[in-house]
């Protein structure tokens, strides 16, 4: 005849086990639920790719056609962007930046 008390301790891991599949299956469950996958052809475009795109279109302010004060403040704002990346812009920064732009481009 079997112990008891061995019984009870192969009761208790089988229950671990089965508790841990009960909860490996929920947190999984619960992840794919939480993950958002692109659709083809959607819109939305990460912060990074912003960034860039950005940083694309502020290069190509004409700053022969600025005032010298303003071409300072725009030179040293792509100085920033281009060593610590256009993230290190502040909102004002950046508003700056896209107002010369399209001050450059008419």
């Amino acid at each position: 005849m079997i112990p008891s008390w061995i019984l009870a301790v192969g009761f208790g891991v089988l229950t671990g086990i089965g508790a841990r599949y009960v909860y490996r299956r929920w947190r999984s469950a619960r992840i794919a639920a939480k993950r958002v996958v692109e659709k083809p052809n959607s819109h939305y475009a990460s912060a990074i790719v912003k960034n860039q795109i950005d940083r694309e279109r502020w290069g190509q302010v004409n700053l022969e056609s600025i005032h010298p004060l303003n071409r300072e403040e725009v030179e040293r704002l792509l100085a920033v962007a281009d060593v610590q990346g256009p993230e290190a812009l502040s909102a004002r920064e950046r508003l700056f930046l896209e107002t010369m732009t399209s001050l450059s481009f008419g």
